[in-house]
């Protein structure tokens, strides 16, 4: 379910009035009705770590969702609103500041511990595309669903005549700010799955769980 904050700023941010009392809605009749139920918020560069907090916190302890996602804005160019999206600086900011004080180990996020480290800017990876690919009506997008240069059939040929090397931030300046976990959390899976130190305090996190 898609939730990018609470009643008014997730209302301006899809641009219809009511959107929001609607998911919640739908969120809690799903959980009624025994679903699992996991939310997906993007943050803009007119959040703040506490509007950041205020969201996960609801849907964390209010709404009960069994698992979150989070992503920063990417400015993708067929996105009608280019100005409130976050650079690359901005972004490691506005996670740094809202995980701070043991939230990132309370909220319930459906993502890998180094991918949160690389919103904070602890650690820095390579997108890779490849790995969570968007098919639709036109085939297989290149190079992912945010950047559109072009369709093809089949996931072999998505595979074997995209050039992958062209893409990513320092080489497509049209990645220079993108932070997006469709690209960058495949990466740090596949971190942390050649990591055996990774892998050990992936599976104490999920083992754990998150406390409170």
């Amino acid at each position: 379910m898609h939730i990018d904050g609470l009643r008014e700023r997730h209302d301006e941010s899809v641009a219809k009035e009511g959107v929001f009392d609607e998911a919640v809605a739908a969120i809690k009749e799903a959980k009624r009705r025994g679903f699992r139920v996991t939310t997906n918020s993007t943050f803009f560069n007119t959040d703040t770590p506490q509007t950041v907090v205020e969201v996960l916190n609801y849907l964390n302890d209010d709404l009960k969702v069994d698992e979150m996602m989070i992503s920063p804005a990417y400015a993708y160019e067929k996105a009608p609103d280019q100005e409130h999206f976050l650079g690359v600086e901005q972004t490691r900011e506005l996670f740094r500041k809202a995980f701070a004080g043991g939230n990132r180990r309370r909220w319930r996020l459906n993502h890998s511990p180094l991918f949160l480290d690389f919103l904070e800017g602890k650690v820095d990876f390579p997108c890779t595309a490849w790995a969570i690919p968007n098919y639709s009506l036109f085939g297989w997008q290149r190079p992912c669903y945010l950047m559109s240069d072009g369709y093809v059939s089949t996931y072999r040929e998505l595979i074997e005549e995209t050039d992958w090397d062209r893409y990513g931030r320092g080489k497509d300046p049209r990645c220079a700010n993108c932070m997006a976990h469709c690209g960058y959390e495949p990466t740090a899976v596949l971190a942390t799955m050649g990591s055996l130190k990774e892998s050990l305090r992936a599976m104490r996190e999920t083992v754990s769980g998150p406390q409170g």
